[in-house]
């Protein structure tokens, strides 16, 4: 009998190489099995999610992704008048509305509108499914209202200066 093994590794002594499997072959015991564990969905995967849960931090962070997600809330409600009405635009941007015939930024305010509407609950849904996971929460409403108001807001601002006269009133008051 040699004492090496195929691939020049030294022969295994007491097994070794041999898994807890095949240990207990050879010595003839069962492994014990752990009984298995019952798990609910709603229990935290880990006892450091649980602690994480309940961090002041993780509470002032859930706080305030709440209190942003209701100012945007707030915000897109009272948004949508000004949105559809262009005379508080106008006066907005230091122009007298009596000057300018525009009664409304038709389809393009409406566009505007829906965009506020579909992006605060798309941003609230974001916000959940962060929160689901784990993750830091504040900064899904924030970067929610940068993205929409912003698309928003070219919407409107592209009705707006559509008008030949209110582009002319914006270039004479901006000094150009």
């Amino acid at each position: 009998m040699t004492d090496a093994v195929p691939g020049d590794r030294p022969r295994p002594q007491y097994g070794e190489y041999a898994t807890p499997e095949e240990q207990a072959a050879r010595i003839r015991h069962p492994l014990p099995v752990p009984p298995p564990v019952a798990r609910s969905e709603a229990a935290p995967a880990t006892a450091a999610v649980a602690r994480a849960a309940l961090s002041p931090g993780r509470i002032l962070d859930r706080a305030t992704a709440v209190a942003l997600l209701v100012y945007g809330l707030l915000s897109f409600v009272n948004a949508i008048p000004a949105i559809l009405e262009p005379a508080s635009l106008l006066t907005a941007l230091g122009l007298d509305a009596d000057d300018f015939d525009v009664t409304s930024v038709g389809g393009w305010g409406i566009a505007a509108a829906v965009v506020l509407v579909v992006g605060w609950i798309v941003t609230a849904w974001l916000t959940w499914l962060a929160h689901r996971r784990g993750w830091i929460l504040f900064w899904v409403p924030l970067a929610g209202g940068v993205v929409f108001n912003a698309i928003s807001g070219a919407l409107v601002t592209f009705a707006l200066l559509s008008d030949p006269a209110i582009f002319d009133a914006v270039l004479r008051q901006a000094g150009g």
